[in-house]
């Protein structure tokens, strides 16, 4: 058990060093080209940071044939993702986070959407409205139309970051295309190297601990690939750049929930989202994280939008309430 938790928090430790860097890279990029931060961040760095979750969500399902796991790991991820912008916001307080950035309204609503699109088959499903089967496509290979749906959101998305205002300060930076191209390229695949095979750690600590897949997704597994976006916020928040931190977070929400209609498509053999069908216990721990997930999104977007706060006391309001669902979650599913 202990070597179990060992080969865990060396995974951890290997992704949070090697984010650590790419982030610094990634901030150079934004310095040195015209490029908005809120793409950069948004879709180059968040497509990075997600790929632990795009990694292991195959592993999962397609290897281990546990798709229970992906949809946590996903969904955990994605509640995780914005607990780390709840605690860097309380951490980086002086800088008022929120007021400064107003870069990721559009992109926010969404991932708002693409949680309702989630949501509402399943809640049609449970009152017995909506057979899962009847989403399912056979042109060759098996998929679900609300995969579809997600891959269309998530051009959307791509489009929306690009149109977003930026608040870069005009810094440039003094190294090449070439070394931050070659730099960025080598620690990204450190992070989806050892991603791999925090996945198979996972699974064993689910079996040791005889956890259910979703729960051990969404905590272990989830946390574990959530440590790249935690680390590039804080490293992107200590250099200022506020609008590839928010981007990245967001934009790896809905890279992650994409992931999810990606794996569906890979693995043809099955439409993955009947899982939700015949394990209940699945079905309810998801129900709960994404709707979890759902109110989360739903906060993040009233800090974004609300008008700046004088008061320390009202402008951490969002925060506080983000982290307290989540540990509700935790409470619920223990």
């Amino acid at each position: 058990m202990l070597f179990v938790f060992a080969q865990y928090f060396l995974l951890a430790f290997i992704v949070i060093y090697a984010t650590s860097k790419a982030s610094y890279y990634i901030d150079e990029l934004d310095k040195k080209s015209n490029i908005s931060g809120a793409l950069i961040g948004g879709l180059l760095l968040a497509t990075i940071t997600s790929m632990p979750e795009f990694i292991t969500s195959i592993t999962s399902t397609v290897i281990l044939n546990k798709p229970g796991l992906a949809f946590g790991n996903v969904f955990g991820s994605n509640i995780f993702n914005i607990v780390i912008l709840a605690i860097a916001d309380l951490i980086f307080i002086k800088h008022l986070f929120f007021n400064k950035n107003k870069s990721g309204i559009k992109t926010n609503a969404l991932v708002i959407i693409m949680y309702m699109v989630f949501i509402l088959p399943l809640l049609l499903n449970s009152l017995g409205w909506l057979d899962y089967d009847a989403f399912g496509i056979t042109i060759g290979i098996t998929f679900n139309i609300i995969s579809i749906i997600i891959i269309i959101i998530y051009f959307f998305s791509i489009k929306s970051m690009n149109e977003e205002e930026s608040t870069t300060d005009g810094q440039t930076s003094k190294l090449s295309y070439k070394k931050i191209g070659i730099m960025f390229s080598l620690w990204s695949s450190v992070i989806i190297a050892s991603s791999y095979f925090v996945t198979l750690v996972t699974d064993n600590i689910a079996v040791e601990l005889n956890l259910s897949t979703s729960f051990a997704g969404a905590i272990f597994l989830g946390v574990a690939t959530s440590l790249p976006e935690l680390t590039a916020v804080i490293t992107l928040m200590k250099l200022k750049n506020y609008d590839a931190a928010l981007g990245n977070i967001i934009g790896s929400n809905i890279f992650n929930m994409t992931i999810i209609s990606v794996v569906d498509v890979i693995n043809y053999k099955e439409n993955i989202f009947n899982v939700l069908v015949t394990d209940l216990e699945l079905r309810e721990n998801i129900s709960l994280l994404l709707i979890l997930g759902l109110i989360n999104s739903i906060i993040l977007m009233v800090a974004l939008v609300r008008k700046k706060s004088i008061s320390i006391i009202t402008y951490i309001i969002p925060s506080v309430l983000i982290l307290v669902a989540y540990l509700v979650y935790i409470g619920l599913s223990i």
